[in-house]
């Protein structure tokens, strides 16, 4: 094997369309500090409602951590192709809970506000299970610029109190305030973009009903034009 001379080890690299790098340090900083930024995890807005009792509002204010959930699409392989099987997707996949954590006021009245949530959700005393549309809700999560503008928001469907975690009580940990960590059921979530709502069911019924009737007026075209002939 020879040995590469510098001519030669030039004519190695690699050549591109575009040799300029599309980042650079001073785009960044100008993009950091202009009027949209960045997201901060810091910045954000939650508002909860209950059919159960208890200050909603306060303790909305009071959620000190919360994930904004994800959602991933299913798929199968396609065992009919040749050669390299491609995966192809079949379906919506979302996580289905959130973490979240409320601060703790001194007569806990957060933990009882989840409580008496999930007391809608099955009655102690009676031992018996509670209809499902009477204790979801919707839970609204909203990501805020540094104006504490509404920059992007999710909202939960047919939410419940899943989980109310326990708390810790340390003297090690005196001056800190207590959480009470939760973990949020959902069925599904949207984002809240005004501008970009998918069609609600009586539309997809409507647009079925127009998609279908057009099906059958193009299919017989070309019979009364033949019949016309």
């Amino acid at each position: 094997m020879g040995r590469f001379e510098g001519n030669d080890l030039m004519a190695t690299l690699a050549n591109f369309v575009e040799s300029t790098a599309f980042g650079v340090i001073n785009n960044f900083l100008s993009e950091f500090h202009g009027d949209n930024g960045y997201a901060l995890p810091s910045r954000y807005e939650v508002i909860i409602t209950s059919p159960g009792e208890g200050d909603a509002r306060k303790v909305s204010m009071n959620c000190e951590s919360i994930e904004l959930p994800g959602r991933a699409v299913t798929k199968e392989t396609n065992i009919s192709q040749y050669g390299i099987q491609s995966e192809q997707v079949k379906g919506m996949s979302f996580a289905g809970a959130v973490a979240m954590s409320f601060y703790a006021s001194s007569d806990l009245s957060e933990r009882v506000f989840f409580e008496k949530w999930q007391e809608e959700m099955w009655d102690v005393g009676r031992w018996e299970v509670g209809y499902y549309k009477d204790y979801i809700k919707d839970v609204d999560i909203y990501v805020l610029d540094q104006q504490n503008t509404r920059r992007f928001g999710i909202r939960l469907f047919e939410a419940y109190p899943e989980a109310i975690g326990p708390s810790s009580l340390s003297y090690a940990t005196a001056s800190d305030v207590l959480r009470i960590p939760i973990t949020m059921n959902y069925r599904y979530w949207q984002t809240l973009d005004i501008n970009n709502q998918p069609p609600n069911l009586l539309e997809k019924v409507l647009d079925t009903v127009i998609s279908g009737a057009e099906r059958s007026i193009n299919a017989n075209i070309p019979r009364v034009l033949s019949k016309l002939g």
